[in-house]
């Protein structure tokens, strides 16, 4: 699995050419620069760009094992969230929360079927599942088929 598929399941990657890098805001530029000649450099922050939870460069990620190599930076972004300093831009993240959701079969736009429970909708367009292992997704509308979408805002109680 490459970088950018580990980091797309639990995050929004943006790719920067390397000639785009002054248009960055200050804090991302730094941590970019920090970063070393290695190519990629995988940054975490939050959307409001206010804080950086982790910087990987090269060759901190050539074992591949993404989990472990990004674990760090995961468990910032949870107890941020948690602790309510996860910055959206200047505005709190808002979370609808589905209690009593069953197990059911969501499909990506890829034709992909997962079997999870909904729990949650993040900021009316992240939804949140958790699998019969215990697993969280997290899922944006762009990656799962209309049928999917429409279902779980309905269940969501979302317009």
């Amino acid at each position: 699995m490459s970088a950018s598929k580990a980091v797309l399941g639990f995050s929004k990657s943006i790719v920067v050419d390397i000639s785009e890098t002054a248009g960055l805001p200050d804090l991302v530029k730094n941590a970019y620069r920090t970063g070393g000649a290695s190519i990629p450099i995988v940054i975490f922050t939050d959307p409001g760009v206010t804080k950086i939870f982790g910087r990987y460069d090269h060759p901190a990620m050539k074992t591949q094992k993404y989990g472990t190599i990004f674990k760090s930076a995961l468990g910032g972004v949870a107890k941020a969230k948690k602790d309510g300093t996860f910055a959206g831009g200047g505005k709190p993240g808002v979370v609808v929360k589905v209690e009593g959701g069953k197990l059911e079969s969501w499909k990506s736009l890829a034709g992909t079927e997962i079997k999870a429970k909904l729990v949650g909708v993040e900021d009316d367009k992240t939804y949140l599942f958790v699998t019969e292992a215990g697993k969280t997704i997290r899922a944006t509308a762009t990656q799962l088929d209309k049928a999917s979408v429409a279902r779980a805002r309905n269940l969501a109680g979302l317009k």
